[in-house]
């Protein structure tokens, strides 16, 4: 029974592993049976621990989006606000180039409910990033922290760009001018509000089939 129980323990492990390393390369397209496969492991065992592709991909994304949420909170030990936010944005944008499931997690194209509690975690995170760099003046008065589920959304053809040519520096120059928008440089208004937190899930869905 020990023995069953451990070998349950481990299998259990090599499908998480396994997922982190597919759902990275090919994002939601890949399939429970995919995972198994990579795991060295029969569909059976795969369906034994996780009732679909959802569930796996759930644990894994947890996971991810709390290192990005860890990456806001990180960024607040800098002293200069907007290289706190520099900071915080190159990071979880280097996280989304490496890892096509959890870009696509983050901008509507998995589990809906899941990606509905992924955002309200991050975006508290970050609204302490962009309350002192209001308060610093650092950034343009509008700008809002929900913004950036749209700017990192804006970001998937660079990454899509940086992964077939093995050229991280794409991504980060549309990164670069992205945050330059950021900026508080006498530039005139943005010509409407940012959405409302409880909308930015409904938002990314929009593009979820394009």
């Amino acid at each position: 029974m020990a023995g069953s129980r451990s070998d349950s323990v481990r299998n259990r492990g090599r499908l998480l592993d396994a997922a982190r390393e597919v759902f990275a390369e090919r994002g939601f397209a890949a399939t429970l049976d995919d995972i198994a496969r990579h795991a060295g492991l029969g569909t059976g065992t795969a369906y034994r621990h996780f009732p679909n592709k959802q569930a796996l991909a759930a644990e894994i994304l947890t996971e991810a989006t709390g290192q990005i949420a860890a990456d806001a909170r990180e960024a607040l030990a800098l002293s200069d606000p907007w290289q706190a936010l520099e900071q915080f944005f190159s990071r979880a944008a280097a996280r989304q180039a490496r890892d096509r499931g959890l870009y696509e997690a983050l901008t509507g194209r998995g589990d809906d409910e899941a990606q509905a509690r992924i955002w309200p975690e991050i975006i508290t995170a970050v609204t302490s990033l962009f309350d002192r760099a209001h308060d610093a003046g650092a950034i343009r008065a509008d700008a809002a922290p929900q913004d950036i589920a749209a700017l990192f959304a804006l970001l998937g053809p660079a990454f899509e760009m940086s992964r077939a040519t093995a050229d991280d520096g794409l991504w980060r120059r549309y990164l670069a001018l992205l945050l330059d928008g950021l900026r508080a440089t006498g530039r005139p208004a943005l010509p409407g509000p940012p959405p409302p937190l409880s909308s930015v899930a409904a938002i990314l869905r929009t593009g979820k089939h394009h």
